[in-house]
């Protein structure tokens, strides 16, 4: 046995409940599947629609792999029926069966009805599809002997608070309880206390005193400073070079699992030293309907070909993978502790593997005294990528991205999601956002263009509109779909007739501002020459006013006459500004 085998074993045997971490590939699986085994051997036998051992993980992956190392032990198990030699037939009523419980394959009714045709008494479950399970009339809980979480913080981790809180009242108080994971957090202290009866932590250290590491000898751990734009030729060069049956690649999106796997299929000739038809490249991430999950991942594990496996954290916890040799994390994850699952996909069982961490030059290089403090010791690999590897891989980018428009929109995607990613990163103390270089990283994705994203708001050095490719030309960047394609000149042609539309709309505009400008000024013309017409009617009426009065003889002048006038309207002008009193002698 292993040392966690041999120090848990015995104690959940004998009805305690214990919390064991251990490191990955340490063998605490069968740690707790034999005691599940000889609890139920052990128990009265179990009654139909009842059941005897849960067993909850948080991944369908890691749920099918702990089904298939249960089936191969209960494979050993006497047969349900069997004649000796003397032709006495025995029955065997203590046949252990167990049943898969997932989401994404087969509906909860189709679930309940194979569980009470088949009375299993074993179910490994992912917490969604068992707490549905548990809800229906027909499933009773109340013989239950043992209840098992495997890989208990990352259950936590993923947001299954409620679901566990809401599987553990469904249960009985009187049963046994283990939670077995490489890490145990503090978030799983609640669990502890919520779920667990005085439970006995066991603790597998590898190392002894000041040197203690978190890591099995048998897995050496480096790190290479890199700008952004060389990981992934850095990547091709570690899997050019390096020794490997299979090797794991961890990013830290869906959508840059997806998009890098195209670019590795489409410039697999930079794979220089593997053969093409010996090499297989894979692809796993969250977003992978189960059925395809499950298929790629037994491919994986079966093929016998050299093999590379692009993931996220999907595949870092608990699958025990064979002959995984090497693992290259692009970035380090989301969460600290998940770098040693990461990593422990290497060096299981006593086989000996490597791990490869990428860190930006800068800030990013203090996450070596983090792993320092969690006793993670890596030494510092220099890159030893050929001259001229980051420019070849550069140009075939760039002649694969120019095929199609699609591919680039799929770039922009992975880009976008990869910036999501590192600001809402835990390590926010070494992730800092305000100091992540946009440009750089869109050269990795090898962006024509940036997008238009809050984030970029206020950052120095982006270029004018974004661009990083001058003069080029986006009306032009066609898509290799011809359907696709006709659509989107269909589109470009409507923008193009709207904005003349649009054009000659402010045409017609400027042309009435214009006109009533015009008018406006006619109209003020018309207005002065109505006042110039009423003060040649008024001249003309003092002068008549004058004439019949008899103050002007005819022998006046016309001078004469036009003085008269004047002193006429600025007597009367006089008159109306006087006060009413007659003037300001009133006043004294």
């Amino acid at each position: 046995m292993t040392p966690v085998q041999a120090s848990s074993i015995p104690l959940f045997c004998s009805n305690k409940d214990v919390v064991v971490e251990a490191v990955t590939g340490s063998g605490k699986t069968i740690a707790y599947l034999l005691p599940i085994i000889e609890i139920i051997l052990r128990a009265d036998p179990i009654q139909r629609g009842h059941v005897g051992a849960i067993i909850v993980s948080p991944t369908r992956e890691l749920a099918s792999q702990i089904n298939t190392v249960l089936n191969s032990l209960l494979d050993l198990q006497p047969p349900l029926v069997s004649e000796d030699e003397n032709g006495t037939i025995t029955r065997n009523n203590k046949v252990i069966k167990s049943q898969l419980l997932v989401g994404g394959t087969a509906s909860v009714h189709a679930d309940v009805q194979l569980f009470l045709s088949d009375m299993p008494q074993i179910l490994i479950c992912t917490p969604g599809r068992l707490l549905e399970f548990l809800k229906m009339p027909s499933v009773h809980t109340s013989g239950l002997e043992v209840f098992v979480l495997d890989e208990a913080d990352r259950l936590l981790n993923l947001g299954f608070e409620k679901t566990l809180s809401g599987i553990i009242h469904a249960l009985p108080k009187q049963r046994r309880t283990g939670l077995f994971s490489a890490t145990i957090t503090d978030a799983v202290g609640e669990l502890v206390r919520v779920g667990l009866r005085n439970p006995v932590k066991i603790l597998v250290k590898v190392g002894e005193g000041s040197s203690e590491r978190k890591v099995p000898s048998t897995l050496s751990i480096s790190y290479t400073v890199l700008s952004p734009h060389a990981k992934i030729p850095n990547m091709i060069h570690l899997l050019n070079t390096l020794k490997y049956k299979k090797s794991i690649v961890y990013f830290p999106t869906c959508q840059s699992v997806v998009y890098f796997y195209a670019i590795i299929n489409a410039i697999r000739p930079l794979l220089k030293r593997t053969k093409a038809a010996d090499l297989q490249v894979f692809s796993l991430h969250g977003k992978l309907p189960p059925g395809p999950r499950t298929k790629t991942l037994d491919n994986f594990i079966n093929t016998n070909h050299r093999t590379v496996l692009l993931t996220t954290d999907v595949a870092a916890r608990g699958l025990d993978i064979p002959e995984v040799d090497v693992v290259i994390q692009i970035d380090p994850p989301y969460e600290p502790n998940m770098f040693l699952h990461r990593a422990g996909r290497a060096g299981r069982a006593g086989r000996s593997g490597e791990g490869y961490v990428f860190l930006t030059s800068g800030r990013e290089e203090s996450y070596v005294d983090l792993m320092k403090v969690k006793k993670v010791q890596m030494a510092e690999v220099k890159s030893s990528a050929p001259v001229g590897l980051e420019e070849e891989f550069g140009r075939k980018l760039h002649k694969w991205l120019l095929e199609d428009r699609e591919r680039h929109e799929a770039a922009v995607k992975s880009y976008v999601g990869y910036v999501r990613f590192y600001t809402k990163h835990t390590m926010s103390s070494i992730f800092r956002i305000s100091e992540f270089n946009f440009v750089d990283v869109a050269k990795e994705f090898g962006l024509i263009r940036l997008p238009s994203m809050p984030e970029l708001k206020g950052v120095d050095g982006i270029p004018s509109g974004g661009w990083l490719i001058d003069g080029f030309n986006m009306d032009n960047y066609k898509y290799k779909d011809a359907k696709r394609e006709a659509s989107r000149l269909e589109a470009l042609q409507h923008v193009e007739d709207v904005e003349a539309e649009r054009a000659e709309e402010k045409k017609k505009r400027d042309l009435r501002q214009k006109q009533a400008v015009s008018w406006s000024e006619q109209n003020d013309r018309k207005e002065r020459r109505e006042v110039r017409r009423e003060k040649k009617k008024t001249k003309h009426d003092a002068i008549v006013a004058t004439n019949k009065s008899g103050s002007v003889s005819d022998s006046e002048s016309e001078e004469d006459m036009q003085v008269d006038w004047k002193s006429l309207v600025s007597e009367r002008k006089r008159k109306r500004v006087e006060p009413a009193g007659g003037g300001f002698d009133d006043l004294i």
